[in-house]
């Protein structure tokens, strides 16, 4: 290209399709059709680097589900990946728009884990049943209104047929003469067939997002809910197949950092032009995913009143906890966690009982210990269901606690059906011995103790 007299290289720019100047379909016969070309290409296009506006990248391996979705709500970029941890698994997000523009740190920078778990929580949500169902409602309402518009299209169109016929035969009858007029109406008439081309694009648009589904095909999408779960938590699921049923329903998600409280605020654009909010909180200095869950601790520190670590560590395996990585209780880990959260350690059997050690204090079954507890005479305290019960040593010298013992104790020395003597149990065994020696008649012999 010459310009001023000087040589200047250019490169060739492709113009967007919908600038094109000329634009023939089925010119000549083709190996795909055009949708399947235009579709092609889309992916294509989806498929691209990273960097490029709108394209997320293809699906990769990687356990970092949200890649090429996740977009920095400070500065709009992408955000890459990178992985962590001793099995370099271990996903994190960082968005480096600070260093590029400012030259300072990065906008953002979080873990995965997380994020990852929210987002697929979420989507599985939206999968279920009651949510294909909702979205297969709300397609027959969009095939209703679509058959609306198309009605009302398709009597535009015969009305701009109308129109067209009706300026042609203004148009015929009209002296030639009259040149003004002649154009006028010429006029009219070539406004009337660009009417007719207009409306006749926008049926055949409509007719292409004409859809229509099979009952085989809605009672297929009401059982993807339990057939989706059962595959993402497959253990042989790939990751990449997590990431394309990730992306057929997101079309990206916006993260952005809040401060109170401490956690993400996510913003998930689904395919369908629905936009939903997401919280996710993060982890505070020197919390990790690994930590003792805090309903464990304060077991810990309830179990430790009564009970010794072998027997706290039995009680949690048998209650269904793990600790933070998922293994079984030992006494040596319970001992770890008081040492690390500082929980104090209480002697054994001096200011907290068992339920056995109290009964045997009070001297009475452990069934009387159970029935006090209920009526809410002796004060106790559970932590969970079928955990041991810890009772306050001091609450057994309670007024109500002692008079509800001395009445069981003395209905043990109290016969079945006489009332109580005055005198002991070995003089009316005495007097009984007697009786029965002697000649009444009419008398039962009383029950002996």
């Amino acid at each position: 290209m010459i310009e001023a007299g000087r040589a200047r290289q250019t490169t060739r720019r492709k113009k967007p399709r919908d600038q094109w100047r000329i634009l023939q379909l089925d010119h000549h016969p083709g190996y795909l059709s055009w949708d399947e070309f235009v579709s092609n290409q889309q992916q294509l296009e989806a498929n691209g680097a990273m960097p490029k506006e709108g394209a997320g990248g293809a699906a990769k391996r990687g356990p970092a589900l949200l890649s090429g979705l996740l977009r920095c709500g400070r500065c709009g970029r992408k955000l890459n990946v990178g992985y962590s941890g001793s099995t370099g698994r271990i996903p994190r997000y960082l968005c480096k728009g600070g260093r590029v523009d400012r030259g300072s740190s990065s906008c953002l920078s979080l873990g995965g884990l997380r994020v990852d778990q929210a987002v697929e929580a979420a989507v599985l949500d939206a999968l279920q049943p009651a949510g294909v169902q909702a979205s297969l409602d709300a397609l027959d309402r969009l095939m209703s209104e679509h058959g609306t518009k198309r009605q009302a299209v398709e009597l535009a169109l015969e009305k701009a047929h109308y129109d067209v016929q009706h300026a042609r035969r203004q148009y015929d009858r009209v002296d030639p003469d009259y040149r003004l007029v002649a154009s006028e109406l010429e006029r009219r008439w070539n406004d009337a067939l660009q009417r007719v081309v207009e409306v006749e694009a926008q049926l055949e648009t409509l007719k292409h997002e004409h859809v229509t589904l099979s009952e085989a095909q809605r009672q297929r999408l009401l059982g993807l809910g339990h057939d989706l779960q059962a595959v993402w938590y497959h253990p042989g699921a790939p990751e990449t197949l997590k990431k394309r049923i990730l992306r057929t329903v997101l079309h990206e998600i916006i993260i952005d950092r809040m401060a109170e409280p401490p956690g993400y605020l996510l913003h998930l654009h689904w395919q369908g032009g629905v936009h939903t909010e997401l919280r996710v909180a993060r982890h505070l200095p020197g919390q990790h995913r690994r930590a003792t869950a805090p309903d464990v601790i304060d077991l810990i520190r309830e179990f430790s009143k009564v009970c010794r670590d072998a027997t706290t560590a039995a009680t949690l395996n048998r209650l269904g906890y793990r600790t933070g990585t998922g293994k079984a209780w030992r006494a040596h880990s319970i001992a770890s966690v008081r040492h690390q959260y500082r929980l104090p350690n209480f002697p054994k059997g001096k200011d907290w009982l068992t339920l056995k050690q109290a009964a045997a204090r009070l001297q009475v079954s452990e069934t009387v210990v159970q029935r006090l507890i209920r009526q809410g005479t002796l004060p106790a305290s559970q932590a969970v269901t079928s955990a041991p019960w810890v009772i306050r040593r001091t609450d057994l010298n309670l007024g109500a606690v002692q008079a509800e013992v001395h009445t069981v104790r003395s209905m043990r020395l109290r016969p079945r059906h006489q009332p109580a003597p005055t005198n002991s149990p070995l003089e009316r065994c005495d007097e009984a011995s007697e009786e029965m020696s002697g000649s009444l008649t009419g008398r039962d012999s009383p029950d002996c103790v």
